[in-house]
């Protein structure tokens, strides 16, 4: 019904709908047209009302809604179908149910908050409300190791939407991280589903401190926000949306062999490159100049004139208070 309602308004952009029109097309009484109109101004959409005239929207909300999402999006896969939660213990979760219920390829679930959210390495993700906590179902015309690249060809993504729609030089950590001058905004975790030969997919699970304050992450952490960098809360349905139109992009030039193409755009938004790093892989610390990524996507680190491959680790940028 709020769906029908939205679209009715949407129609007709600047002109007010009365409220006789909408329950009449929709069936309903003018007193649930009312009710519906008080749902949707409580969940952010500014609705104007004026006597004998009617009803028009004015703004969308900030906060994650699945009818703008659906409105904006100009994607011809990515997001078709999109399953938006209040809460979820884990997108990444819901999405291999999902896949086992025959969910299509392109599927998106997003969650408000998140209660188990987890990262790398069976790490903790904080994920309270404000923040995109999202899965990406993706069933790509690749072999296993190609499609292990696409952690790389999601960073290319978020890094160039951040860019585009708020101009600060958003960077990425190899190998998943997206940072604001060493500090943490986003991460990615990709995870093949099933036997690779027989089911082909693979969810990408991306959380992004959008709508944070510094008090609501772990003080133990180097992270920030894009409410902090960019000084007011964000849009984060135009997030969605452009990520998900830059992540599509991405994934059909890797689907056509632009592998090389796919590690020149990274290396273009890599932070701490032809800096010293330091990479820790279980348990040994590595030092060394971080040289770029190989088209495998390893980190490249030159160690005492040697030059030495990562396929896993955790580095931390040099700054003026030490790594982070």
């Amino acid at each position: 019904m709020r769906s029908e309602i939205l679209n009715l308004l949407a129609c007709q952009p600047e002109k007010y709908v009365s409220g006789e029109a909408i329950s009449q097309t929709l069936n309903i009484t003018r007193a649930a047209v009312w009710k519906q109109i008080q749902s949707l101004r409580e969940s952010g959409y500014e609705i104007e009302a004026q006597t004998k005239k009617g009803y028009r929207l004015v703004k969308t909300p900030l906060s994650l809604e699945e009818w703008v999402l659906k409105q904006g999006l100009k994607t011809q896969k990515l997001g078709r179908k999109i399953f938006c939660f209040d809460e979820l213990s884990s997108t990444n979760g819901i999405a291999k149910t999902l896949i086992q219920q025959g969910v299509e390829g392109g599927a998106v679930i997003l969650a408000r908050r998140q209660t188990a959210g987890r990262g790398r390495m069976q790490r903790v993700w904080e994920s309270p409300e404000g923040g995109i906590w999202m899965t990406v179902i993706l069933k790509p015309q690749l072999s296993l190791a190609d499609a292990a690249k696409l952690t790389l060809s999601t960073g290319v993504a978020l890094a160039h939407a951040c860019r585009e729609l708020y101009g600060f030089e958003a960077q990425m950590k190899w190998p998943n991280d997206l940072v604001y001058q060493g500090k943490k905004i986003a991460g990615i975790l990709g995870e093949v589903v099933g036997e690779w030969n027989t089911v082909q997919t693979l969810i990408l699970g991306v959380g992004i401190n959008a709508n944070l304050d510094r008090k609501d992450l772990s003080p133990n952490i180097p992270a920030t926000t894009l409410k902090q960098i960019v000084g007011h809360p964000v849009n984060l349905n135009d997030l969605v949306i452009a990520f998900l139109e830059a992540l599509e992009s991405e994934v059909e030039s890797l689907e056509k062999g632009d592998i090389e193409g796919l590690r020149e755009r990274w290396l273009a938004y890599a932070a701490g490159l032809g800096t010293e790093v330091q990479v820790e892989r279980a348990g040994q610390v590595f030092k060394g100049i971080f040289q770029g990524i190989s088209t495998n996507g390893e980190l490249v680190l030159e160690v005492n004139h040697w030059e030495q491959l990562f396929s896993s680790g955790d580095v931390r940028l040099r700054s003026l208070d030490g790594y982070i």
